[in-house]
């Protein structure tokens, strides 16, 4: 949820993505943002659905199914999901083809899902591959690479006083985190209020307004290079 306020703040400053990768649950956010949908109307569609429903497979199909094209190629932005190859854990991306598989796979976190399959492979949450999919982006040509981070482990080790630039950073973080953020240009932290666990309104808009408001404190002076 806390990804809609971040893209609300880029909404704002009338700054509208050529390309968008998600890996988890910002895969869900991601296509519906590249489906061609406003921030308000994902607001709209995240209020009128209790949202521990998402945590089951066939709810999130559902879910997707109801809300999104069928296939990448009708997205209105071109989109990119992460997810987790099994048993390799390597990372998969996909860009092509159907698109509730992808985020279903993307999203299927272990303790909760079981694995997907897609043709003849399984896989899982795409964030034990690569929680932040920044590469993916500049490897796609992208110029101005803005992260929205939501990783809980690097939230308690930016609480706690451990930054990315520090001596044991690879080892707090992981390598793939660091790599994803010396491939963003941006990235911005949403603080996560104990409210916004809760289901319900207040914690939804909670989660939103902290996306919002730690964006645009995050952008303020950051100017984009323009092509």
């Amino acid at each position: 949820m806390a990804h809609i306020g971040v893209l609300r703040a880029l909404e704002q400053r009338s700054l509208k993505p050529d390309f968008i990768a998600g890996t988890s649950a910002g895969s869900l956010v991601g296509a519906l943002y590249a489906s061609g949908k406003s921030t308000a109307e994902i607001e709209a569609l995240a209020s009128n659905i209790f949202w521990p429903k998402l945590l089951g497979s066939r709810g999130l199909v559902e879910f997707c199914r109801d809300n999104l094209p069928r296939t990448f190629a009708e997205l209105a932005i071109p989109f990119s999901v992460v997810v987790t190859a099994l048993p390799s854990r390597h990372l998969k991306v996909f860009d092509s083809g159907e698109l509730v598989p992808a985020i279903a796979a993307s999203c299927a976190m272990p303790w909760l899902f079981r694995r997907v399959k897609i043709e003849d492979c399984f896989y899982t949450d795409g964030g034990w591959a690569c929680v932040l999919p920044a590469k993916v982006c500049r490897e796609h040509g992208c110029r101005n690479v803005v992260s929205s981070d939501v990783w809980w482990r690097a939230s308690v080790a930016r609480k706690t006083g451990f930054r990315t630039t520090g001596r044991f950073a690879d080892q707090i973080y992981s390598h793939q985190y660091m790599e994803a953020v010396r491939n963003s240009d941006l990235v911005i932290h949403p603080p996560i209020p104990a409210m916004g666990i809760l289901p319900g309104q207040q914690g939804l808009r909670s989660l939103i307004r902290s996306g919002e408001a730690e964006a645009v404190k995050t952008m303020a002076g950051w100017h984009p290079v323009i092509a």
